[in-house]
Parts: C-alpha cells; sequence; structure tokens
C-alpha cells in the first residue's frame, strides 16, 4: 500500500500473548487508515468548476438490484461482455508488481467476474517466501500462491461487520439513528453520548483513526474498555475520519443484540448461508500452509503467518469489528455477487434489496466536499485510488491493509478483486494501491467503458503531475465576413468527448487565446449526449466520472458578449495530480464552425495534421 498511508509499527499480538511481563513496546507510528492515502483540498476554484454529473438521466439506481440472485459460475470473457485479449494482460500487470523494486506483495490472486460469470482467475508469487524482513526461507520452504490461498482480508472484515448491523437493522433490533451509547453505556464515556450507529458505519462519528489498545492495556476487558471509552476528535457528523474504533464498537453491538460472538453470528448468518466454507476468523493450523503469511515484526522476531496481522484484532482474540477475517477470492467473489444479487445469492438471502441499497448510497458528500471521500453505510464509494478506471458514485466497496481489495461495479455488474500480502515481509515495501489502480483500469478497458467510437481519437491522463495539451489554430471571420447561412449563431468549438478524470484532482480545461498563446481565457460550453441530461461547463473545466458516456461538447468561441475574430489558438490541457486515476480524457473529431460554415474539421486530413499533441496519444 502507499507509503504515505503505512501505519503503526510494533508489538504483534502473538507476543503479547506470550509475554508474562510487560514488554516496553516500539513507539507505534500514527494510524492513517486503509481507505485513501492523504492528499490536500482541491483547488477551490476546481471544485467549483467540477460538474454536476448527478442523477445521470432518467434511469434506475444501479443499486436497485431486485429480483436478482444469481450464482457464480466459470465461463469465457466474451460471454460476460469482456474482451479476453485485453484480460490477457492481468498476469503481466500482477507479474510487474512481483517484479517492483522493492516488490509491491508477495503473492497475490486475481478474479474478475461480470454478470455472474468468473472469467479470470489468476495466482502468481508466494503465499510464503521470508524469513524476515532481510533474509528470505530456504526455497523447499516457500509456498506459491494459488488461487484458493487464503488471504487476511484486514480492513474488508468492516464490510461483514456492517452487513451483520444491517440485518439487525433489519430485524427491528437497531436503527441507525440509535445512539450507540443506548446499547453499549460504557461508549458514552468523554462526550460520545449522542453518537450514532450510522455515524459510526460512514466514519463521522468523531472518533479518532487509532488508539493502542495491544500494548497499552493488559488485557480483553481493558483494551475494550479503552476502545468505547475513547475521547472524540470532533463533535458527530461534522467531519469524516476513517477510523477502526468505531467499527470495534460496532462488533461489540452486534455481539450484545445476537448474543453471539462476531464470529459466530458472521458464520451463521453470513458465510455459511452463502457457501463460503474458506471464509473465517482465526483459521485452524491445519489451513496454515494455504494462507498467505504477512508481516516479519523483528522486534518480537516473529513472523504472522496463520493469525491476524492487525495488533489491536489479535490482542482482542482475532475477532473485532474492523479486522479478523480470511477468505480466497473465490469466496469473496461470492460475497460481492451477493451485493449485486440484492442481498440474494441463489435462495440465501442475506440482505433486502432495499437495504443493499441504502449501504451503497453516499451519505458524507454533504461533510466532505467535491472531491471528498464518499461512504455508505459501511462500503467505501467512488475511491480512484482503487477503483480506478471502474470509478463512478456507485462503484463500491473496501480495501484491506494487508494487500487486499474489492471492487464492485453495479454498472457492469462486475466484481474484481485483488488479494495480497504487500505486507510480506514487511509493511515499508508495500505500495499495492499502483497494481490495484492497473488491475481495475484493465478491466474496464476490457469491459468497454471507453466508448469505441472515440478510441481512435486522441487521449491524455495517464501519466502523474503532468499536463498535456492538444492544440490547433483557426482563423475565424468577422461578423461581416460569415456567409450568413447560420446568422447570429457565432463560431462554436465543437468536440467529441470522453471524460474519466479524477474528480476536482485530474482535469481537463478548455481554452481560447487571441495573443499567440500569451494569455488563455476558458472557453463555457454544453455537453449532450443521448438520453442524458445535458450538463453545463461554465468554466471551461470538465473532471469526474463523466456518466461513462460518449459527449458532444460545444464551446461558443466568445469573449465577453462578443465572438472571437482573427485567429484563435484553441488548447485542451488535462493536469494531472500525483497519482493518476481514471481512464483518462479522450477526444474524437474536433470542429469549429460558424453557423452552417466549417471552418475546422479533423476529419478532414489537412485539418487533422495541424492539431499539435504534447503528452496526448493518437489511437488505442
Amino acid at each position: 500500500m502507499d507509503p504515505q498511508i503505512t501505519r503503526r509499527t510494533g508489538l504483534t499480538a502473538t507476543a503479547l500473548a506470550a509475554a508474562t511481563t510487560v514488554v516496553a513496546a516500539p513507539v507505534a507510528a500514527s494510524a492513517k487508515g486503509d481507505p485513501a492515502p492523504h492528499k490536500g483540498k482541491p483547488a477551490a476554484s476546481t471544485a467549483r468548476a467540477a460538474p454536476s454529473w448527478r442523477p445521470g438521466g432518467p434511469h434506475p439506481h444501479p443499486w436497485d438490484r431486485r429480483g436478482s440472485g444469481k450464482t457464480l459460475r466459470e465461463t469465457d470473457p466474451g460471454s460476460v461482455g469482456l474482451d479476453a485479449e485485453t484480460l490477457e494482460a492481468l498476469p503481466g500487470i500482477i507479474r510487474a508488481g512481483l517484479d517492483h523494486d522493492p516488490p509491491r506483495f508477495s503473492g497475490a490472486s486475481v478474479l474478475v467476474a461480470s454478470q455472474a460469470g468468473i472469467a479470470i482467475e489468476h495466482a502468481d508469487g508466494y503465499a510464503l517466501r521470508w524469513k524476515d524482513a532481510t533474509a528470505q526461507l530456504p526455497e523447499a520452504q516457500w509456498l506459491p500462491a494459488r488461487t484458493d490461498t487464503i488471504y487476511d482480508l484486514a480492513s474488508i472484515s468492516k464490510i461483514f461487520t456492517a452487513t451483520s448491523v444491517m440485518q439487525l437493522v433489519e430485524q427491528g433490533a437497531l436503527s441507525l439513528q440509535d445512539t450507540v451509547a443506548s446499547h453499549l453505556p460504557r461508549f458514552a464515556e468523554n462526550g460520545k453520548e449522542q453518537v450514532t450507529v450510522q455515524q459510526l458505519l460512514t466514519h463521522v462519528g468523531g472518533l479518532p483513526a487509532f488508539i493502542n489498545l495491544y500494548s497499552a492495556h493488559p488485557d480483553v476487558p481493558s483494551r475494550v474498555d479503552a476502545a468505547l471509552t475513547v475521547a472524540p476528535k470532533t463533535p458527530p457528523g461534522v467531519a469524516y475520519v476513517y477510523s477502526d474504533l468505531g467499527l470495534i464498537a460496532l462488533g461489540l453491538v452486534v455481539e450484545k443484540l445476537s448474543g453471539q460472538s462476531l464470529d459466530e453470528y458472521v458464520r451463521e448468518h453470513i458465510t455459511d448461508p452463502l457457501g463460503m466454507a474458506d471464509t473465517m476468523y482465526n483459521p485452524p493450523a491445519e489451513l496454515r500452509d494455504r494462507i498467505a503469511a504477512t508481516e516479519y515484526i523483528e522486534y518480537y522476531g516473529e513472523l504472522v503467518h496463520g493469525h491476524v496481522h492487525d495488533e489491536n484484532a489479535y490482542s482482542l482474540g482475532g475477532v473485532a469489528g474492523h479486522a479478523g477475517v480470511f477468505s480466497t477470492a473465490r469466496d469473496l467473489a461470492v460475497f460481492g455477487q451477493m451485493f449485486l444479487g440484492g442481498g440474494r445469492y441463489g435462495n440465501a438471502r442475506i440482505l433486502e434489496a432495499a437495504t443493499v441499497q441504502d449501504m451503497f448510497t453516499d451519505r458524507i458528500g454533504e461533510i466532505t466536499g467535491v472531491g471528498g471521500a464518499r461512504r455508505g453505510l459501511g462500503p467505501e464509494l467512488e475511491a480512484w485510488y482503487y477503483h480506478a478506471g471502474l470509478t463512478s458514485p456507485y462503484s463500491g466497496t473496501h480495501t484491506g491493509f494487508t494487500g487486499t481489495s474489492l471492487v464492485i461495479d453495479p454498472l457492469t455488474d462486475t466484481i474484481v478483486i485483488m488479494l495480497a500480502n504487500s505486507v510480506h515481509p514487511t509493511r515499508e515495501w508495500s505500495s499495492t494501491s499502483a497494481t490495484r489502480r492497473e488491475v481495475s483500469t484493465c478491466v474496464a478497458q476490457a469491459l468497454g467503458v471507453v466508448p469505441r467510437k472515440l478510441r481512435d481519437g486522441w487521449h491524455a491522463g495517464h501519466e502523474d503531475e503532468t499536463t498535456a495539451t492538444l492544440a490547433v489554430a483557426v482563423d475565424l471571420p468577422g461578423t461581416e465576413a460569415g456567409s450568413g447561412s447560420g446568422a447570429g449563431s457565432g463560431p462554436a468549438l465543437v468536440l467529441d468527448l470522453f471524460a474519466h478524470l479524477e474528480t476536482a484532482y485530474d482535469v481537463l480545461t478548455l481554452e481560447a487565446s487571441q495573443d499567440q498563446g500569451s494569455t488563455w481565457a476558458p472557453l463555457a460550453g454544453t455537453l449532450e449526449a443521448k438520453h442524458q441530461e445535458p450538463v453545463e461547463v461554465p468554466d471551461g473545466q470538465i473532471t469526474g466520472w463523466g456518466r461513462r458516456q460518449h459527449w458532444t461538447g460545444t464551446f461558443p468561441l466568445v469573449s465577453g458578449a462578443d465572438s472571437l475574430v482573427g485567429e484563435v489558438q484553441l488548447r485542451l490541457a488535462v493536469t494531472t495530480d500525483a497519482a493518476t486515476r481514471g481512464l483518462g480524457a479522450w477526444v474524437g473529431r474536433i470542429r469549429v464552425a460558424d453557423g452552417h460554415d466549417v471552418l475546422l474539421d479533423t476529419a478532414r486530413a489537412e485539418d487533422r495534421e495541424q492539431v499539435v499533441a504534447d503528452g496526448w496519444m493518437l489511437g488505442e
């Protein structure tokens, strides 16, 4: 995982359990959680200019999944709308992550399913290879990663907890607006009396990201009490802070209301009904050879292999609301398909369809603002940093610190799973999100998310921290020089356009210059597409998911109330930040028309040759 979200270093729970006296632990690094790497706020001008892509036309909500319930089957990619040749790049993407210096992970399993058909399943690398942070085991002891390797899911466990909570809501045992303290009185300590269940599910409960439970407290009861009585950082409902502590509390709520331990509850109400036999907390020792090892902790001289990597979770007995679940890619695909099935998988009904839609509907946009985090009732939504080419306001669900991710795209009924042991042998090597992005984008390309008509055009936005420009000059006649056939309309730039750019961070800007490029002015305009509501672009800036549509953009060439005249430079500039996210910007035919007079048209070879591309690529 990216270095900027590297979490604490320190004591493992195994060593804690074995110690007879309290040993001074290494200083814990500050927790920054599993979700998106920290980014500063986007520029205010860009945030203001971001087009409104919702509701995206008069269509059903993508998470309105009533009447479904398909079960997974193995199939060929073409039968479920995936280009097999494009998907053939996936093994190379995984191999590149393994060969990276340092490796992004030791081993990985990847599974892609669409329309309930498993189109590809692939594994590479090693589930176990390292003895410690610098030395490898003898080669005879290495365990190859396989498609049925069991991985520590880390924070994907939170989705199992959230599903459990929502089951209790459906049963009437719990309300999203219940205060947590009404079920766990100790939670009211330090002014948290009004924090609700929904606020913890969406990480706006005001709790800190992390506190050290594993070495700061001597036993499970004291650790639980510390988690419940932690002092908040902010009042509830005012700020988004991804917090393990909120999910620890929700796991305890599930236990209190169900009368079962969390692992028993999840097994009885989720994994057993779904037939997820390889999904569990605290896997038994006999499965160790199928389990991917995680981190070597130098301070205690132990390689974590066969028990949960998260120190706090292991210090709580390996079962906690925020971490602890182990699973395979195939099992996790069943879990994802259950959501795409509206809460049903075959004959197993886990959730009601309306509940699934509620879970995958953003609840925090008003708090986080344009370009900020998006959260449903548990799932992480619109996460450009790993949904990448599949990102939309509806894409979910979660990552795990150990190198795991589950992406669900309801717009194409697609599931993308990457399970890796990116902390084996050390978390300092891990940078899994780069490969996660490449995997998701490869799948988006295989699905044909970029409209075919535009794939032969120019595209940009695929490199970090760059500005790519596409420029052309055109002579604009004055009013009297025009043909008059389009009198009153004035000249306009008309584009065939597809945009899929990280909201407010990666931006396509359309602008014009009348002084040979010394100064540039933005071009306001409108985007139109079949069966879609028009999208206004008032400041000449386009960012966001673009509704996955082929747009026709019309941008009047005016300065104030007057049409531009003479030689005018037109420019399309794509600027990206430090981490590329989406599919970028694609431009097909470029025209400049003054009424019925066509002044420029790149469908004509001589006009196409006049376009100057710097950083834009032509063709697929």
